[in-house]
């Protein structure tokens, strides 16, 4: 009886033991897995910032309109993934403004799509909201570059 119970004995800790190594194995794939999405999401930031900097910056010296870098800014705001990310309505008050202005209009084949008097009603309002908020849009632009610019890389800061 004794040699029966030594076996059973042995059979349960193999079985234990085997199970102990496939926790540990699923732990660490875990934690690989854990790294990765944190490197992708680094790495997704990265692209975000740089993007929002060269934006910004084409803003700034008036290679873009300011309402399609607004529109084009507070999208990449929004997909940024930051612990210390500040909030975009308060921070960028202008950039919001302007966003809120022209997030519906259409683009691109869209407007194809419209009759051309409707378009350069449409064309009217986003100029106006472009004079009207240029001074605050510019501001936001100027912080987003202090904020940002830093953590950008070289080939977007030069």
């Amino acid at each position: 009886m004794s040699g029966l119970l030594l076996a059973l004995v042995l059979i349960g800790v193999a079985i234990v033991a085997a199970l102990a190594f496939y926790a540990g194995k699923l732990l660490l794939m875990v934690r690989v897995q854990q790294q990765q999405q944190e490197q992708a999401r680094e790495k997704k930031n990265q692209y975000l910032i740089d993007s929002i900097v060269l934006i910004s910056r084409a803003m700034q010296s008036e290679q873009c309109e300011l309402s399609e870098g607004a529109l084009r800014v507070w999208v990449l705001l929004d997909h940024l993934e930051l612990a210390d990310k500040p909030d975009p309505v308060a921070s960028y008050p202008g950039i919001h403004q302007m966003y809120e202005v022209v997030k519906d209009m259409p683009t691109h084949k869209a407007r194809q799509q419209h009759d051309k008097k409707h378009i350069r009603q449409l064309d009217r309002i986003r100029e106006k909201a472009e004079q009207d908020l240029k001074d605050f849009i510019l501001a936001d632009v100027e912080s987003l570059l202090q904020q940002y610019r830093s953590q950008a890389t070289q080939s977007t800061v030069s």
